[in-house]
């Protein structure tokens, strides 16, 4: 048994590094690409959402692939990520603060719905995505020198002082974020998330 079980070991460890190997080199050609002109405008504001979507493809592999869970909220508790991380994107912790909201709302309904099995868990996930959506479309957050201002109406009823400034406008969505991502902290967060991946595997 124990010769079987550290071949098997060797064999997920060879498998691993293989996968951070792949993203690496994939990381050096484009970066080569890059630096040789050979990358087009549209191809690289694509790079960013390209890591997203990778890390996506890890994390949901962990829930469905691996686990046999068929979650339907993924992107909800993507954009609950997202949605935390904008709003602080004025500072560098954005990325810290989007992963830590998604990660403390994932607990929170995972914590009940792990309960269900099957068709009931891609039922409630699916409907966390359509709750995080329609209240995301609804909401109007605004900043100025007193704090900030939550609405549910329109960004008129924020009633700010002069110097406010609406950082978020309903259906719009969030306005103005400075692009906080790079390629590079996509690809570093892609190899992060492949490894807290695999271990829990």
């Amino acid at each position: 048994g124990a010769g079987m079980k550290s071949k098997a070991k060797q064999k997920t460890f060879i498998n691993n590094m293989l996968t951070y190997a792949i993203v690496v080199v994939a990381y050096i050609v484009v970066q080569i690409l890059m630096g040789t002109g050979h990358m087009s405008s549209l191809m690289k504001g694509l790079l960013v959402p390209f890591c997203i979507y990778v890390i996506m493809a890890v994390s949901l592999n962990l829930t469905v692939g691996i686990l046999g869970e068929l979650s339907l909220g993924h992107a909800g508790f993507m954009c609950v990520g997202a949605f935390a991380g904008a709003l602080f994107s004025k500072c560098i912790i954005a990325v810290i603060i989007g992963a830590v909201v998604a990660a403390v709302f994932g607990i929170l309904i995972g914590i009940p719905v792990l309960r269900l099995k099957g068709d009931y868990l891609a039922i409630v996930t699916l409907a966390f995505g359509e709750i995080i959506k329609n209240i995301i479309n609804a909401v109007y957050l605004g900043r100025d020198g007193s704090g900030f201002h939550i609405s549910l109406k329109d960004s008129m009823s924020l009633n700010m002082d002069a110097d406010g400034e609406v950082l978020i406008k309903g259906a719009q969505g969030i306005t103005g974020t400075p692009q906080a991502a790079t390629f590079t902290i996509g690809v570093i967060l892609v190899l992060i998330t492949l490894f807290i991946v695999m271990n829990l595997v």
